[in-house]
C-alpha cells in the first residue's frame, strides 16, 4: 500500500510488518485526505477522509478507514444511489444509510478486525465513486436523522428497482429476533389496485402480474421493470457445481428427497439427466421461494430467493431488459421474481427462460421507486412511510441520550 499524508510517502508491505501490527495515518490538520494506492485495486477513488489503519492479519494488510458516521455516508449514498436522482430520494437514501450504519455503531459486524462493517454489498458500498454535491447536500439536510421500529434503529433494507410488487423479510430463512413487520410485502405503485403480496404468492395470479406491464406502477419505465433470462442449452455440470457452491455455503438450503416424502440436507454428487425445473413455492409478493430439480437419479429442493437466484444463473447466458439492453449476471439472476419455463427434446430439460421483473431482493425501500415519488415532489419522509410503515423519524442525538 503506497500512503500519501500531509506531503509525505510511504510504502507500507505486509512483509515488514508483524501479524497483529498496526500502523495508523492521518492528516495533522483534519481536512486533507489520506491519498492510498492499494497493489491489485483498480479504485481511482483513493481519497479517505479520517484514519486509515495497516492492520497486519495472516493474509496480508487489512486497511481500515475510521471516521465520523456523517462523513461515511458522503461516500455511501452516491455508491448506492445515483447523485442525478431527485433531492427527496437521496435524503430518503442518506436517513436509510444513517440508520444502518448506526446498527453496526451499536453492535460491530467485523469484531475481529476492529471493525463496524465493510466497503462492499455484503454491507453498504461504500468510496466506490467520489462524493457529489447533491448527495452531500442530502446528508446534511438530514443531519442525524434515523428511521426508528419501536424505539430501536430499523433494519430498513433497500434494494434498486421493483417488479411493482415489494416482499418481506422472510425471504431471509436465518430468522431474526427482531420484528420486521414495517418490511411488508405489496404493490410499489400509484393506486391500490387490490392486489395483494399474499395474492401474488400464488403461481398462476404472479405469472399473469409479471406478464404484465401495469400502468400504475411507479417503476414501469426502468429498464429492469421487466427482463427475460434464457438458458439455450442447460448444462448440467454447471448446474451441480452451483448447487454444490451453494450446499457448501447454506447446508440447510439445497435438500435432497429421501425415501418417502421427506427431504434430507446432504452434498449432492450427481445429478443426471434433468427432467423437470420448477417453482413449487412462492413467497409474498411472488418471489420464488422453493426450486424443484427432478432429475433421473435424484430430486433436489433449493430453498430461499437467493439460493435460487445462484443456481438457476449459469454465468454465461443473457438477461434482456426491457429497453433491450443486455447483460450477462456473472453469479446471480438479477431477482428472485419470475416465472420458469422449460424447453425439453424427450423427457429431458434441455433449456429454460424466466421472464422476470425488478433487480435486487426486493425487501424495503425501492431506489428507483424513491426515484420516481422524488420525481413527483413526494417528501422524504413520505417516502420512508411508504416503504417502512409503522417507522418514525428521530434524531440520533436524542436516541443517544435515552
Amino acid at each position: 500500500v503506497d500512503i500519501r499524508v500531509d506531503g509525505e510517502h510511504e510504502r507500507v508491505q505486509a512483509d515488514d510488518m508483524e501479524i497483529g501490527e498496526r500502523r495508523v495515518y492521518r492528516s495533522e490538520n483534519l481536512t486533507d485526505k489520506v491519498l492510498l494506492d492499494m497493489e491489485g485495486s483498480r479504485a481511482d477513488n483513493n481519497a479517505y477522509r479520517g484514519t486509515i489503519e495497516c492492520y497486519r492479519v495472516k493474509e496480508g494488510i487489512a486497511l481500515i478507514n475510521e471516521l465520523a458516521l456523517e462523513e461515511y455516508l458522503y461516500a455511501v449514498v452516491p455508491s448506492e444511489m445515483p447523485a442525478s436522482y431527485p433531492p427527496e430520494a437521496l435524503k430518503a437514501q442518506a436517513v436509510c444509510a444513517r440508520t444502518y450504519g448506526y446498527r453496526y455503531i451499536l453492535h460491530a459486524g467485523l469484531p475481529q478486525l476492529g471493525a463496524h462493517v465493510d466497503n462492499t454489498t455484503a454491507y453498504q458500498v461504500y468510496h466506490n465513486i467520489e462524493e457529489n454535491v447533491s448527495s452531500t447536500t442530502a446528508v446534511k439536510e438530514t443531519d442525524g436523522m434515523l428511521l426508528l421500529y419501536q424505539g430501536e434503529p430499523a433494519q430498513n433494507y433497500y434494494y434498486s428497482t421493483s417488479c411493482g410488487s415489494g416482499t418481506d423479510a422472510q425471504i431471509w430463512k436465518g430468522g431474526n429476533a427482531q420484528d420486521t413487520s414495517y418490511m411488508r410485502a405489496g404493490r410499489v405503485s400509484d393506486e391500490d389496485t387490490g392486489i395483494t403480496g399474499e395474492a401474488l404468492s400464488q403461481e398462476d395470479t404472479f405469472r399473469s402480474f409479471i406478464s404484465t406491464v401495469h400502468e400504475e406502477d411507479l417503476e414501469r419505465e426502468e429498464p429492469w421493470y421487466r427482463w427475460t433470462y434464457t438458458v439455450e442449452a442447460l448444462q448440467e455440470d454447471t448446474l451441480l457445481t452451483r448447487l454444490q457452491e451453494r450446499y457448501r455455503a447454506a447446508p440447510e438450503a439445497v435438500l435432497t428427497k429421501a425415501e418417502g416424502y421427506y427431504y434430507v440436507s446432504e452434498e449432492v454428487e450427481r445429478l443426471g439427466k434433468v427432467k423437470e425445473l420448477s417453482i413449487i413455492r412462492r413467497g409474498a409478493g411472488g418471489v420464488a421461494d422453493e426450486l424443484l430439480i427432478e432429475t433421473d437419479h435424484n430430486t433436489i429442493k433449493v430453498v430461499s430467493e437467493y439460493n435460487i437466484r445462484y443456481v438457476l444463473c449459469d454465468g454465461q447466458s443473457t438477461v434482456v431488459r426491457q429497453d433491450d439492453s443486455t447483460t450477462v449476471p456473472a453469479a446471480l439472476l438479477p431477482s428472485g421474481f419470475f416465472v420458469l419455463d422449460t424447453g425439453k427434446r424427450g423427457d429431458n430439460v434441455i433449456g429454460y427462460t424466466l421472464t422476470g421483473g425488478g433487480y435486487g431482493h426486493g425487501v424495503g425501500m425501492s431506489q428507483n421507486g424513491a426515484k420516481a415519488l422524488g420525481e413527483k415532489n413526494v417528501s422524504y419522509e413520505q417516502i420512508l412511510q411508504l416503504f417502512y410503515p409503522g417507522c418514525t423519524l428521530s434524531d440520533a442525538g436524542v436516541l443517544s441520550e435515552q
